[in-house]
């Protein structure tokens, strides 16, 4: 059980992604020109870095069937790590989230004030997506995973609320700039959950996903319409006069890849689809950021 398998357990691109997201919501409100925020960005940080493992290193423990057939060489489908020691790891991650919460609540200037409340409102969320997404009966007869949409709705849902998180940890987390931004990666992200569960059809026979139940081609035009959802969801800041429109030009390559994926999708070229979208997400939060900060320089 080498530091390699261990890192690929938890996914560890997806966890660095996780923990960029968080400062990015945070600049996306404008943080760069208040003072007094490493503590906070820090303790948020880590704990959506934390969250982020202890929800990967769960998931592959519930996909372990499915994965010795569409992904026979991560750690747990290989034998390389033991469901036990998996198990562990999960517990022990999602435990050092909750600690960091805490932290955040005793790090408050006045505790009292209530101004952590929004960042802890957020986790349970997150919180909330994940038990339901993995759980059958908790708290749905059906876990969301089994649920087709709901199930890659719940999983994108923590993109969005990691955004938010970011926006919380500088004290803008109920402004609506960084819940219309997370609007748009959740469609982005939706868009790319439902061609990932194209790709993995064949493993995926104990799960009900949206390709499983109403077909491939009918499964590919849902996440078009949600990538063009997350297109015009990434005008929405600018409509809403909440960033100067001329700034929309950060959001170019973002949209772009946006303009590229329906090409792939229709032709069911899915991994050249996936990377467009993954791209286009990037991209976006990229542009959402270089807006956050445009007006202090």
């Amino acid at each position: 059980m080498g530091a390699h398998q261990w890192w690929t357990l938890a996914r560890g691109v997806n966890v660095i992604m996780g923990v960029i997201t968080v400062p990015v919501g945070a600049l996306i409100v404008g943080a760069a020109g208040q003072n007094d925020i490493a503590a906070p960005l820090i303790l948020h940080t880590l704990s959506v870095a934390f969250f982020m493992a202890g929800w990967n290193a769960l998931n592959d423990l519930k996909d372990i069937n499915a994965d010795r057939i569409n992904h026979p060489n991560r750690p747990l489908a290989s034998g390389a790590i033991s469901e036990k020691a998996a198990s562990k790891f999960s517990w022990i991650m999602m435990i050092l989230s909750a600690i960091m919460l805490m932290a955040i609540i005793l790090q408050s200037n006045d505790i009292k004030s209530y101004d952590w409340l929004d960042s802890c409102i957020i986790w349970f969320i997150a919180l909330f997506l994940m038990v339901a997404y993995e759980f059958d009966g908790i708290p749905f007869k059906v876990c969301l995973k089994k649920s087709g949409l709901w199930g890659n709705l719940s999983v994108s849902g923590l993109i969005a609320v990691v955004i938010v998180f970011g926006a919380a940890a500088v004290g803008h987390g109920t402004d609506l700039l960084p819940w219309l931004v997370a609007i748009c990666a959740m469609m982005i992200g939706t868009s790319r959950e439902i061609i990932k569960d194209v790709e993995d059809m064949e493993g995926d026979l104990e799960r009900n996903t949206l390709p499983m139940k109403i077909g491939a081609e009918k499964a590919r035009l849902i996440s078009w319409v949600c990538s063009f959802l997350g297109f015009i969801s990434m005008g929405l800041p600018f409509a809403f006069k909440l960033i100067p429109t001329p700034y929309i030009a950060f959001l170019g390559p973002g949209m772009y890849f946006l303009l590229l994926v329906k090409a792939p999708i229709f032709k069911g070229d899915d991994t050249k689809a996936s990377k467009y979208l993954k791209r286009s997400l990037l991209f976006g939060l990229l542009g959402f950021t270089a807006c956050g900060i445009m007006p202090l320089i």
